[in-house]
């Protein structure tokens, strides 16, 4: 219980500064046909702070989902271009198949293009265990979570994306992730 109420804690926390990339963190693409509204949310959260100028790079990280087979980094790569971002200050980091490995990768793509500092963005709920991810990947980082997604939006601390997120984070304390 007391696992739950830290995480419930940590879930608005937006510090983001000034980054040489922003790392969006995928989630299934499409839902019904349509572009899945939560990973839309995180794109266009990355969007306008894009657009802030927070960070001149957007890296998306994201594989193949179990779900339809779509590539997620390809799927928000459209959304953010659909949003005006240009094509060239897109990365893609289309091979992880979770949080954990979203975050080794796009550590690896930092590394190759000398890049230090990064701002999360995925929704509310789920950026505590990401950035328990990060800390233990030695990322520097801060956190602006999606806080308009409806992942979030609809059902808060009752939805069964939070609800699930004190076991992720103790399945991956168990594997040494966090």
């Amino acid at each position: 219980m007391g696992l739950f109420f830290s995480l419930a804690g940590r879930v608005y926390k937006d510090d983001r500064i000034p980054s040489d990339a922003i790392v969006v963190l995928g989630a299934r693409a499409y839902i019904d046909g349509k572009y899945n509204p939560c990973l839309k949310a995180r794109v266009d959260h990355a969007s306008e702070l894009y657009e802030k100028k927070l960070a001149p790079l957007i890296i998306m990280s994201g594989g193949y989902d179990r779900e339809d087979r779509e590539n997620e980094a390809e799927t928000m790569k459209k959304i953010a271009m659909e949003n005006g971002i240009n094509e060239s200050d897109i990365i893609l980091e289309k091979d992880s198949a979770s949080t954990y490995e979203n975050l080794k990768y796009s550590k690896e793509i930092l590394k190759k293009n000398n890049m230090n500092s990064v701002i999360l963005v995925t929704e509310p709920f789920h950026s505590p265990r990401a950035s328990m991810i990060a800390d233990k990947l030695n990322i520097s980082f801060s956190v602006s979570p999606a806080k308009d997604s409806e992942c979030w939006t609809r059902g808060k601390y009752l939805s069964r994306y939070f609800l699930k997120e004190p076991f992720a984070v103790l399945l991956y304390k168990l594997q040494g992730k966090i």
